[in-house]
């Protein structure tokens, strides 16, 4: 893929990137932006499962930190990165959201 691929951005014109409209332009940060959530998402799911499974362990690794390393060819620093965040999301409401809840109801 060279580096001015419209993979990510389908509506966007195949010309290098100093001949693209302004529009263009905005239209594929925006659809860029938007997929590198998507799959940032999906890679914090993906380690939260694993984590909460115990895949590292089940598949002959010490932990999910060198089970990452090894798998996605990442730093081990990278790996606690992606563990830590995906920990964040996978953690329960806080209590104070539930009080709000409840009084809600």
């Amino acid at each position: 893929m060279n580096i001015h691929s419209t993979a990510f951005a389908p509506d966007a014109p195949a010309p290098g990137w100093p001949e693209l409209a302004d529009v263009d332009l905005l239209r594929t940060l925006v659809e860029t932006e938007r997929r590198r959530r998507r799959l940032d998402a999906a890679m914090r799911a993906a380690v939260a499962e694993a984590e909460r499974r115990g895949l590292a362990a089940d598949t002959g690794y010490r932990d999910t930190v060198e089970l990452l390393t090894d798998l996605l060819r990442i730093s081990a620093d990278d790996a606690r990165r992606r563990i830590g965040y995906a920990a964040r999301q996978a953690r329960p409401r806080s209590r104070k959201v539930w009080r709000v809840l409840a009084a809600a109801s």
